[in-house]
């Protein structure tokens, strides 16, 4: 009986820690978003600024769900048999990712230098 609670405790982590957050936290940037300082175009165009990543983007960043990257678990979660499994920063940012980007309705282009990670500064 044990061994099936565990998929149920799991979910049940994902969403409290995908979607409660504390006020100090909400302020950091868009939406509660906590990566790329806040900046929801960059973080949607680029995910997560740390390398290695379980999961990378794919245009159209607004409407398309984020890949897994290979030798990651191919869904989020923390311990999968053969393949590396996800941080809880990674799984947190993946639903994040779906909360937040599609409300772009659309992938727009930088309209600046470089790739709009370093303006105003590296982020």
């Amino acid at each position: 009986m044990a061994h099936r609670s565990a998929p149920v405790a799991l979910v049940f982590m994902l969403a409290v820690a995908a979607s409660g957050r504390s006020d100090a936290q909400t302020q950091t940037g868009e939406q509660g978003l906590l990566w790329r300082s806040g900046d929801p175009f960059v973080f949607c165009r680029h995910g997560m600024q740390h390398s290695p990543k379980a999961w990378y983007t794919v245009p159209d960043y607004a409407t398309s769900i984020p890949r897994p990257t290979p030798g990651y678990c191919p869904w989020p979660t923390l311990y999968c048999q053969y393949q590396r499994g996800w941080t809880m920063e990674e799984i947190a940012a993946f639903f994040t990712y779906l909360r937040i980007c599609p409300q772009a309705e659309r992938s727009g282009r930088w309209q600046g230098p470089g790739d709009g990670t370093q303006a105003p500064f590296s982020h």
